[in-house]
């Protein structure tokens, strides 16, 4: 390759990443001269594995809420056949567990239904709800009106509260 299409192809990869034209030229050569697979590195070294889930996802709040949930427990080696699953994920950090059991929660509502939901875990999940995503009115309706409607009309700012909640404590999520 020359030297005038390699500079273009940094120029390229330094403006689409916000980075300086030393940093785009290290990942070039990393790469292979491929600009897709800089950019990929240049984001790998900037930002956790819990960032870049909640970058990509962005549009969809329980979709990265989903994948962020996946990752901590792939991180945490905590699988679905696990004797001690909800103790394991009951001893996470606060704030990581939060998100674990209600990102599962969630994922029980749409496979078995808001009804059926109301039955697993709903003491954690609305303790969870109302302590440390601050909507009590969410948790009173899962604990006492159980009304699915409510529910639906709250589950987008319950996504949002979550996707906050990781936002603040990103520290504690999978790098």
């Amino acid at each position: 390759m020359d030297d005038a299409r390699r500079q273009q192809l940094t120029e390229i990869v330094a403006a689409k990443a916000g980075v300086d034209a030393a940093c785009a030229a290290r990942h070039l050569a990393l790469h292979d001269d491929h600009v897709a697979a800089a950019l990929r590195g240049i984001d790998i070294e900037r930002y956790t594995l819990t960032q870049r889930l909640l970058n990509k996802y962005r549009r969809d709040p329980e979709d990265a809420l989903q994948h962020v949930a996946l990752a901590v427990l792939q991180h945490e080696d905590i699988r679905s056949d696990s004797v001690l699953r909800a103790a394991r994920i009951a001893a996470l950090a606060p704030p990581v567990a939060c998100v674990v059991t209600l990102a599962e929660w969630l994922a029980y509502v749409e496979w078995e239904g808001f009804d059926s939901a109301l039955y697993a875990n709903i003491d954690a999940v609305a303790a969870f709800i109302a302590g440390a995503l601050d909507l009590p009115e969410a948790a009173a309706n899962l604990r006492q009106t159980r009304d699915e409607a409510v529910f639906a009309a709250q589950r987008p700012a319950l996504a949002l509260a979550l996707i906050s909640l990781i936002e603040r404590h990103i520290a504690l999520f999978p790098r």
